[in-house]
């Protein structure tokens, strides 16, 4: 049997690589980081919500906002296409 079959069917599919890379990314961040982007990116929360929400005043959540933003980025290439 060709090897190179082998590896292909092995890989789990492209759609469970990015979910594990995307989990992977959330969770390197911090709770009330995670908290924020998934409250505001994700259910659309806005920040004036959020803020009092997880005790933080306005400038900390914009700022948890973006760290968020910037982590996902940096691991954007294992999200990448081709990657494995």
């Amino acid at each position: 049997m060709d090897p190179t079959h082998d590896r292909r069917c092995a890989l789990p599919p492209a759609s469970e690589r990015v979910w594990h890379a995307f989990l992977a990314a959330l969770d390197q961040l911090p709770p009330d980081v995670r908290a924020v982007l998934l409250l505001h990116d994700v259910l659309g929360a806005g920040l004036d919500d959020i803020a009092p929400l997880l005790g933080m005043d306005l400038p900390a959540c914009r700022q948890c906002l973006q760290q968020a933003r910037t982590c996902l980025r940096a691991n954007g290439d294992a999200l990448a296409p081709g990657a494995s």
